[in-house]
Parts: C-alpha cells; structure tokens; sequence
C-alpha cells in the first residue's frame, strides 16, 4: 500500500498539449480502408488553422485561440465529464486557492458597485490592508497608476483587479484610493500571505458545536481545511460541547487527502477511502489512523444537500457507512472519481480523471450519490418564483440597488452601514423596478436574495441562519431528543426529493489527489 503525501506534485507532460503526445509512426483507422498517421492530423489542424486565417471574412487576431479550442476539443472528445482543459489564469487560481490555500496579496474584500467602480467591504484583519488602515467603502481608483473601471468600454473585469492586486510574496503594489470626504491619495502596500478560510465555526445552544466546510483545500496538513477544522475543533471541545453538527452543504469538493483527513478525525478504524484506476499507481487505500480528534462519545449529524459533492462525498460516505454519525439533508450529487492536474507548456493545465473512489463498504457513488438517513428540504420557492428568481440573479437591477443604497448610507470613513433593516424598508421599491422588467418575485424571496447580497458586499459573515434552515433545525432537534442513534441503523431509509444534475447551478469541484 502507497501513501500519497498531501504535497502538490505538478506533473509536466514531456511534450506539452495533447496532440503532441504522440508517436507519428503510429497510425489509426479513420473509416474503411482510409488510414491517416497521427502527424497528418497534426498537419491538418495546422492547414485548418492557416485557411481560416487567410480568409475568413472576420479577421482572426489570435490563432492561439484556434489550437487552444483543438485541444478542448481533444480532451472533450473523452466524453468524461471532469477532463478538460483549465486556461493559465484559472490553473493559478487553483494552485494559490486549492492546494496552497494561500496568495500574494493585500487582505481586502473588493466588489464592484452600481457604477462599475471597485469598493471595499472589509479589510481583513492582520494583512498589509489592515495595517495601512484602509478602511470599508474605500474605492480603489488605480493599481500602479493604471484606471480601474469595470464596463464594457475598458473590457475590464474584477478578475483582471484580482490580477493586479495578487501577486508575489514581498512585491509592491501602488493603489489610488477614493474616500469619502478625502481627497485621493496613494498608498504603497508590500503583498504579504493572504491565507483562504474554507472552515467556519459557531457554538450553538445547547453547547451543539458547528463546523461548516465550503471545500477541501490547502495541500500541506499545517494549512488548510485540516488545520481550520482541528481549530475549531479543539476550541468546541474547550468550550464543552456535547454534541457537532458538521455541514457540508453545498460544499462542491476539493482535495482528496483534505477530505481523507477530516473523516479521519471521526473514524478510527478500517479504511476511509480507496481509489481504482487502469493504472497501478492510482490504486490506493487510505486508513483510518487510531487518534481520534473527536471522541466517539460526541453525537455527530453531517448535513448535507444535491450540491455536497466530491470531497464532500467522501466524508459523508465514510461517516455513514461507518456508522459514526447520520446524514441529513438532501441525497448528494454523486460524483465519486478523481482527477490530477497535469501542468501544460503553455502555463494551462489539463484535469484528467484518472480513478474512481469507493466508500469504505467499497460502494462506488458515482451519478448515484448518497441518501441521508434523515431527508429533509429546506424550503425552496416553487417553479413560476424559482425562474423569475434567476431572472432576478441574471439581472443587474438588485445588484445595482443594493450598492447604490450602501454608498448613499455610508457616512463617516470606515462605517459602513450594516443594517439590514434598514434596506428592507426599501424592497417594496425594488420590488417595483423588477417588475417594471417583468420580473415578478415575492417580497419573501426576494428579502433573503437581498439580504445575502447585502451581507457580502458589507462584510458581514453570518455563520448560521436558523430562521430559513429547516435542514439545521431538524438537525438540532434530533440532538437535543437524543435520536442520533436511533437513526443509526433505521428500519427503512426514506428518499429524499429527487434532483437532476441538469438543474445544478454549478458544477462540483474535481477530486483531485495531489
């Protein structure tokens, strides 16, 4: 049995895209009798490229382009869901925000307000952002003397901002700001180690722990999911906790060791996971190790719902079949294999899938899912408000009123308002311009749209919502009637509501064993 490290090992492809992994000798048959070399094709993806260039009736400004889509369509032509080419900006994202949990960068919470201007929400705490005392409802003008506006006519976008602003560790970066009262003024911050949080914690009455993952990152056990979680952890346990509810809702996945990890702080025997691929290298187990972070005294209910997928599924997988604790929620997605990165040439990289993961029953999952001992929906709007409700998100109205009503509510530097209340009394307004798009939604939803919307862009971090969970509620109640066990071996489990992948709004992150 092999042991993968929790290092991210970045494999480079010998020649670079896919079409150069191959031996022009070999040949293939294409239909009949007709066979065409490998290095024809090759010639052939050139010529194509060449006669579009030379006549279409549109000018072609970047050929890269052309073999970038050949190489999409090469991948695509798997028909396996999660292979695909990742372009060089979203590949850096995820080495700095998956298997790093951590950038170069200034430690502020940006978004764009009704006019397409960048806005602070919150400074985090301890960064170069805080310590030079920018302030929330700042506006950052330019980054090294270059104009920041987002619209159509500059084609800039807030991650060409993120850009600009992340960088490498101990670099400057010069940024204009815009405060209220003030004349603008620059400021020269050092980029510093801006670690990504996927762990949030709270203790609820009753001394219930709560522990909410949003994804499994961070490739080094001292950084990450791992650490956050063994935090939180320990600080229930300091403050007495008799029971842990652990939410991976909507958590789309991440790193297969972080995942492994975290369901090995419940489980002290067996084996948690095991992968299987055609090849010998991605077969492995990973067991269960004997120091159990948690006690096996501590009720645990995992919760989970139709967007608890990959990583996600592996913890939930584990812990269910183990016994050592029980599901509620919603039946998970059901993506039960792994992909590795492979970095390209170009600074792209390919996410190719490479094995399937079994629960420790030796289960496989995969567009099957896993049924929660307890199903339980939380409250959804029905079909009619669920599309307008989209509208409502496709739309720059909400977005644009909310941060119109924020800057016209801000004040003094650094008091941003936060009082939601306050924006309710406006809805009905709202209400009326969505209509006047024929977007017609409830006050009902759209208060907790607004409201969610409205704690983003304010910086306020609502680690639970009792009063529209009814997924945490049933959570708490089987806690507090002291049920756990009784669902642990139920009579007949029940099917939640059915969901189609059709419908997910996102897709699930790639398990990926690095």
């Amino acid at each position: 049995m092999r042991r993968y490290t929790l290092s991210f090992i970045v494999l480079v492809l010998a020649i670079g895209i896919p079409f150069l992994l191959i031996n022009p000798s070999e040949k293939n048959a294409i239909s009949g009798d007709e066979r065409v070399t490998k290095a024809m094709l090759l010639d052939t993806l050139d010529q194509v490229v060449q006669i579009a260039e030379a006549n279409s009736y549109k000018p072609i400004e970047n050929t890269n382009q052309m073999y970038r889509g050949a190489i999409k369509g090469a991948l695509a032509s798997l028909e396996e869901t999660y292979t695909y080419y990742v372009l060089k900006r979203e590949h850096k994202r995820a080495v700095e925000n998956l298997y790093n949990a951590e950038f170069g960068g200034l430690g502020v919470q940006i978004y764009p307000d009704h006019r397409g201007f960048i806005k602070i929400s919150k400074p985090i705490p301890n960064t170069p952002a805080a310590r030079a005392n920018l302030q929330a409802g700042d506006y950052i003008t330019k980054v090294n003397g270059q104009r920041i506006h987002l619209s159509q006519k500059t084609g800039m976008t807030l991650d060409d901002v993120v850009d600009l602003l992340r960088g490498r560790l101990g670099t400057d970066v010069t940024i204009t700001i815009q405060r209220k009262f003030i004349d603008p003024f620059d400021v020269t911050l050092t980029r510093g180690k801006i670690p990504i949080k996927s762990v949030k914690s709270t203790m609820l009455d009753g001394n219930i722990g709560y522990i909410q993952i949003k994804g499994f990152i961070g490739s080094r056990r001292t950084e990450g999911t791992e650490e956050d979680f063994n935090i939180a952890l320990k600080a229930h346990e300091a403050a007495g906790m008799k029971a842990l509810i652990l939410d991976l809702r909507d958590n789309h996945g991440g790193l297969l060791n972080a995942a492994y990890h975290i369901a090995d702080a419940f489980i002290n025997e067996g084996v948690i996971v095991s992968t299987k691929g055609r090849k010998n290298e991605f077969n492995d187990e990973y067991p269960a190790t004997s120091n159990l972070l948690c006690p096996a005294d501590i009720p645990l209910v995992v919760l989970v719902n139709e967007y608890s997928a990959s990583a996600s599924e592996i913890v939930a997988g584990a812990i269910k079949d183990t016994r050592r604790g029980i599901l509620v929620g919603q039946k998970t997605y059901g993506k039960g294999v792994v992909q590795k990165r492979y970095e390209l040439l170009d600074g792209a990289s390919m996410s190719l899938t490479i094995s399937a993961y079994y629960t420790p029953n030796g289960t496989s999952i995969d567009e099957v899912g896993i049924t929660p001992q307890v199903a339980i929906a939380d409250e959804t709007p029905d079909e009619i408000e669920g599309i307008m409700l989209r509208k409502v998100d496709a739309s720059d109205t909400l977005r644009d009123f909310i941060t119109k009503w924020i800057d016209d509510h801000y004040t003094d530097p650094g008091e941003i308002p936060k009082d939601f209340s306050l924006l309710e009394l406006e809805l009905p307004k709202l209400q009326q311009m969505l209509e006047a798009e024929r977007i017609h939604v409830s006050l009902k939803w759209l208060k907790q749209r607004a409201e969610r919307f409205f704690n983003s862009h304010v910086g306020i971090e609502q680690v639970v919502n009792l009063a529209h969970d009814r997924q945490l509620q049933e959570a708490i109640r089987i806690i507090n009637n002291n049920e756990v066990e009784k669902y642990l071996d139920p009579p007949e489990e029940t099917e939640p509501p059915s969901t189609t992948h059709a419908n997910t709004p996102v897709e699930p992150e790639t398990t990926t064993e690095e």
